[in-house]
Formats: structure tokens, sequence, C-alpha cells
């Protein structure tokens, strides 16, 4: 998976350097939409409460992604979920008003944009929902097989994901608890399914 379209424009336009402190907010649901992100360096979260009080995590950002973007296209006025800084994070703020603009200034241009920003926005969760038969093993591997793809590397040993955030993260983005993701992953290193050295877990399937 590429880490951004080639094509894109907006990483040229001008902004302003933003840095955050971990767990620091970007910006929260409801809040008035005036900035598009671009990830400089750093990992984020973006991520919803249900109304029952549950967190539904929709995707771990990382270098040259953008937070916001696909609700600006959309001339949302308000962001529709809230980023989070997992770490130390640089971002650069750029305005919706800029981001309006590139994306009418190229009729080719806007159409190639919306659909790869779309497509980049549903990816993880069609990934883990649609792909996976509900069981957790397999949640499991298809959430590190998107975060290897996007984050990781590949060697003789096989593919390579240093996980960029905690392990209760993990289990958040699957939908378990820490302590039940800890004992599959346990079984799992067992069975010779995944190695697991620290943070960083090594793997064949993909």
């Amino acid at each position: 998976m590429k880490k951004y379209c080639e094509k894109c424009i907006y990483h040229s336009l001008e902004g302003i350097n933003k840095d955050f402190k971990r767990d620091e907010f970007i910006f929260l649901d409801g809040d008035k939409l005036d900035y598009v992100y671009l990830i400089l360096s750093g990992f984020v979260k973006v991520s919803k409460t249900t109304q029952n009080g549950d967190e539904r995590i929709f995707d771990i950002m990382g270098k040259n992604d953008f937070i916001g973007l696909v609700a600006a296209l959309k001339e949302d006025e308000i962001y529709i979920a809230t980023a989070q800084a997992l770490g130390e994070v640089v971002v650069k703020k750029i305005t919706v008003k800029q981001i309006k603009e590139s994306f009418h200034s190229n009729a080719v241009f806007k159409d190639l944009c919306f659909k790869c920003t779309v497509t980049r926005t549903n990816l993880f969760q069609s990934h883990l929902f649609n792909n996976s038969s509900g069981h957790l093993e397999d949640k499991i591997m298809v959430t590190l097989e998107y975060l290897t793809k996007k984050f990781g590397s590949y060697s003789n040993r096989g593919y390579i994901l240093k996980l960029p955030f905690s392990k209760t993260v993990l289990a958040s983005i699957i939908g378990v608890r820490r302590e039940t993701l800890s004992r599959k992953l346990s079984e799992m290193k067992k069975r010779n399914i995944i190695e697991i050295e620290n943070n960083t877990y090594i793997f064949d399937r993909m």
C-alpha cells in the first residue's frame, strides 16, 4: 500500500506546523471544521464514542496521511470523529479554503482525489469487518496485516510490524479487552502463527 497518492497536490499547500503531545486531542467530534491536518510525524488515532460510551476506532493515521480531508471535501461543517495523538505528533494545519480551492482546480484531479480519499478512509473498516469471519484470531491477523501494509516492512523473516502504539489501543481497534487480546496472542505464539518480540510482530500470512 502506498503511503499517499503520488498525484496529490495537497502536500505542497502552505500551512502552520503544530506539535501535539501524547494523548492530546487534535480535534474533537463535533468541533468546527476549519482545518485539514497533514501528519508530518507520529501516529494519530481517529475514533468516535458511541451512545453507550464505547470507543470505536476508525483508523490509525501516520506520516503523510490527512485527517479531516473527507469531511472537508464533503463540505461538512464539523468534524465527524475525534483525532488524538498516540505519541509525539507534528502536523501541518491547512485551511479548508485552501483544500477546496485545490480540489476544484482540476477536473481530473478532483475525480481521482475523491475516489482515492474515500477508498483509503473506508479501507480499514472494510478489511476488519468484511474480510474476517468474526473469529478473534482472524480479526487480529486482518488488523495486523493492514497495519503492516501501512507502517511495517518485509524481510527474510516475514512481515514485520513494530506496533506504533500500545496493546491497549490494538485491543480497542479489534473490539476486545486487553486481557483477552493478550491471551489470544500468547496462544497464537505457541502455535507458531506469529512471533512477538516486545512490541514487534512477525508473521508470514498476508
